[in-house]
């Protein structure tokens, strides 16, 4: 903002006598902003001096602030007297609509008194103001929160995780934040969750574990409404039909003078198995059981018990729960593929099966069979089902 304010005007009124010669003037004039844009209310506030040489006052009737077209825009009666060498500050508050540069004119209006209280003469004193008015300036709006929705491929009837991470690129934080998972159908229940702020310029990432029921491809929506914001994510995604495929293979292992049987399991289905228990018998009678609480998909287990001798053969059977069914498999392992061998040397011969031979065909690697985790002992040789 640009102000401009010209050489004071100054009232000067004689008494008969230089010591009773009265000045008055407007002799400042402060600004309260000074850059106003449109709508901006701003104070201007005149100072207004009295000097004289006599015991003489001047009684202010009103001070105006009006346009170059005459218009009032601000102003204040009936102020009072000030006295000789007394000043008085009086605020005037104002805005304006239009920008552009304002030509004011404050004008003052008075009764010059002598020292017994009459009135001598009404007179007026006026100093113009320049304003320059901006157009209000352009500000970029607060960024708005992101909401991204992280969901792979899924299997129907077994449970998947999505994540949603919520960004918050705000100066200011999220309050109140509540965020529902859904689909656009009855593909999967809608779940919530809730935070009570996202600090600002921060983000936050919210766990959802949801099991499609049927499989296809598959819509997403997160919906994040906090106190002042509402905001939407999407996703596509494909569920694929449930594939149960389980298979069992036991081998002895002989370590410290100790015979270990070792079961197998290799989950080469698309969904986690749970509740694994595997059950075995030699010739009509039962063998020690073991039992794991999770194996993934494209995963695989080894469990150990200790037997009391090497069985000439084993009959398995696995039980377990897949996309929240009960299922099991079963398999007979001969006196060939239980052969007896020391702990290395089963060790090397298990790693070096998975990585020639696989499970029917199927590499290894490919399905990415894991032992870590749930493994207990070492990996057997083969995979029969």
């Amino acid at each position: 903002m640009t102000i401009a304010v010209l050489v004071c005007c100054s009232l000067l009124v004689g008494a008969g006598a230089a010591s009773s010669v009265t000045y008055v003037t407007v002799s400042d004039v402060a600004v309260s902003n000074d850059n106003p844009e449109t709508g901006d209310a701003i104070t201007i506030t005149p100072t207004i001096r009295h000097s004289s040489a006599g015991e003489g006052g001047f009684h202010i009737n009103e001070i105006t602030l009006t346009t170059a077209g005459g218009d009032v825009v601000a102003e204040a009666d009936d102020l009072g007297t000030i006295g000789a060498d007394e000043t008085l500050d009086v605020p005037l508050r104002t805005s304006f609509e239009t920008a552009g540069e304002k030509s004011l004119t404050i004008h003052v209006r008075g009764t010059t008194v002598n020292s017994t209280g009459d009135a001598q003469a009404v007179s007026t004193v006026t100093r113009p103001v320049y304003i320059d008015v901006d157009e209000p300036s352009s500000s970029e709006p607060e960024p708005a929160p992101r909401v991204h929705i992280d969901a792979g491929s899924m299997v129907a009837g077994a449970e998947s995780t999505v994540d949603v991470t919520v960004s918050n690129p705000s100066e200011d934080a999220l309050s109140d934040v509540t965020l529902r998972l859904d689909d656009f159908g009855d593909t999967v229940d809608a779940q919530t969750r809730m935070r009570p702020t996202i600090p600002a310029e921060n983000m936050t990432t919210f766990t959802f574990t949801v099991s499609p029921e049927e499989a296809g491809d598959m819509n997403l929506k997160a919906t994040l409404t906090s106190e002042d914001e509402s905001v939407t994510g999407l996703t596509s995604t494909t569920v694929d039909a449930l594939e149960d495929d389980v298979r069992v293979d036991a081998t002895v292992v002989q370590e410290n003078d100790s015979t270990l049987l070792q079961y197998h399991i290799a989950n080469a289905g698309n969904a986690p198995i749970h509740d694994v228990l595997v059950t075995a018998d030699s010739s009509g009678e039962s063998l020690p059981s073991a039992s794991v609480d999770r194996i993934n998909a494209s995963s695989s287990g080894t469990l150990t018990v200790p037997v009391s001798s090497e069985p000439a053969s084993v009959s398995l059977d696995v039980s377990y729960t897949v996309g929240g069914a009960s299922s099991s498999t079963t398999a007979t392992i001969g006196s060939r593929g239980l052969a007896s061998t020391d702990g290395g040397t089963a060790t090397a011969s298990a790693q070096n099966a998975f990585l020639s031979g696989g499970f029917g065909g199927i590499p290894i690697a490919g399905l990415g069979l894991l032992l870590g985790g749930v493994v207990v002992g070492v990996a057997g040789t083969r995979f029969r089902k």
